[in-house]
């Protein structure tokens, strides 16, 4: 049954996707204009396209999901050479390309050559996102109905695939079609990826309910006990608060993180996650001190083994230059067969250490500095377009959300999912520079 589900989702999912670059869709492209609301304006199909890609991000469909990420690629593949995607270089684009191309001269002597061509097209495929946001964005309207129908989906997957659903209707989520999406730690970090679009929304229209909308979010994050959504999300509303408010933050920031403590330490079934055999035992003075989220205190179930034996056998043999890329997903992969074991590694750092050595984690580390830089030299300016300061934020703020994730989790395995975002959000950031220089559109 779920098979059947699964297909008749991934059908339907391809045909939209078509139908959206037909005339049929230009009928749902014509938007009120929000501050006017007796005029009206076409949003582009390829934002149009965008919306919808985001919006469907957690649907997963089982076994044909390489079929989706192979249909994606291609569409945006074709869109690059219609010229409907319009190539933008700038230093975050080029840290990034010479992280890619590092991954291309990796692959040639990777050990698993169907793996290094899939984790390419993983790679690639956010790269071509923050090029078809930069593309698809042409003014603050555009912006804000994207933002707002991502909430407004999100606050329906949190119900539908989410926390309240596993623990009050499992029924519903254990059910052939809860399970055409990527739940749990999947789920919870596209939540975290797109949390800062519900404080956006809020800067924006000055409307709480998006306030309530984070809550229902991290509610259903915190009722499936993900503890790497749970600090992601954290450290999502530390840099929003952080960015936006710069020293008068730190009151806000502080109340952050003692929420972030207390509910590790007196929700009993997250302090049980965190902590394991030591749960109960950990006081605020082990925080304080910084031996509570050490690696020694954590229960990493049984992860900290898998990351020692793979960086003993592809790392330490190869340290500069690495095994090659895919190597390390392949060797993941034979094992769990061998022993009946999940094939999931959860550290996407590990594997590109093990996979390009030293050389592809400090590319990947000037790739996150690159963006900090540049989003920060714009937003800390005292006269800067709002728009501007506004992508910069949620772009980093996302950024930093989903680089966390990437610690503990498979976020680049299920790219489409969560890693795709802040890039189209940088895309976004970077269009609103050029439109705060030459254009009307985002004043």
């Amino acid at each position: 049954m779920s098979l059947f589900f699964n297909l008749i989702g991934l059908i339907v999912f391809i045909i939209i996707s078509i139908l959206i670059f037909t005339p049929y869709f230009n009928k749902y492209r014509l938007l009120k204009n929000p501050e006017n609301r007796n005029s009206s304006y076409y949003m582009s199909q390829e934002m149009f396209f965008l919306i919808f890609i985001i919006c469907t991000a957690p649907f997963f469909f089982g076994q044909f999901s390489l079929i989706k990420y192979g249909f994606y690629f291609l569409v945006l593949i074709n869109l690059l050479i219609t010229g409907r995607i319009n190539i933008r270089i700038d230093l975050i684009v080029g840290v990034y390309l010479l992280f890619f191309l590092w991954l291309v001269v990796t692959s040639v002597y990777s050990q698993s050559y169907y793996d290094a061509i899939l984790l390419l097209i993983k790679y690639i495929m956010p790269l071509l996102s923050l090029w078809l946001g930069y593309s698809a964005i042409r003014g603050r309207y555009d912006l804000y109905y994207c933002l707002k129908y991502i909430a407004k989906y999100a606050v329906f997957y949190a119900l539908l695939i989410g926390g309240v659903s596993a623990v009050f209707m499992p029924w519903l989520y254990f059910s052939p079609i809860g399970n055409m999406f990527l739940k749990y730690a999947g789920l919870a970090d596209y939540f975290t990826a797109i949390f800062i679009v519900f404080f956006i929304l809020h800067w924006i229209t000055r409307r709480k309910k998006y306030l309530f909308g984070a809550v229902w979010l991290l509610l259903s994050t915190l009722l499936e006990v993900v503890r790497t959504g749970l600090g992601g999300m954290t450290l999502v509303v530390g840099l929003f608060v952080g960015s936006r408010y710069k020293l008068k933050s730190i009151p806000y920031i502080a109340v952050a993180a003692i929420l972030f403590i207390g509910i590790i330490l007196y929700v009993p079934s997250v302090n049980e996650k965190f902590f394991g055999p030591n749960a109960g035992q950990m006081q605020v003075v082990d925080f304080i001190n910084g031996d509570a989220l050490s690696l020694d205190n954590i229960q990493t179930s049984g992860r900290e083994f898998l990351w020692n034996l793979v960086i003993a056998k592809f790392y330490e043999p190869s340290p500069i230059i690495g095994a090659g890329l895919g190597t390390t997903s392949h060797f993941v992969k034979m094992r769990a067969l061998d022993i009946n074991a999940p094939a999931l590694l959860h550290n996407d750092y590990v594997q590109i250490l093990c996979d390009t050595g030293i050389i592809g984690l400090v590319l990947i580390s000037l790739f996150y500095f690159a963006v900090v830089v540049k989003v920060f030299a714009y937003v800390w300016r005292r006269h800067v377009d709002f728009w501007v300061k506004v992508c910069g934020i949620m772009s980093v703020a996302s950024l930093a959300g989903t680089a966390f994730s990437m610690g503990f989790d498979n976020v680049v395995s299920h790219s489409m999912t969560s890693l795709i975002i802040p890039f189209i959000f940088i895309g976004f950031f970077l269009k609103f520079i050029e439109l705060s220089k030459y254009d009307t559109l985002s004043k």
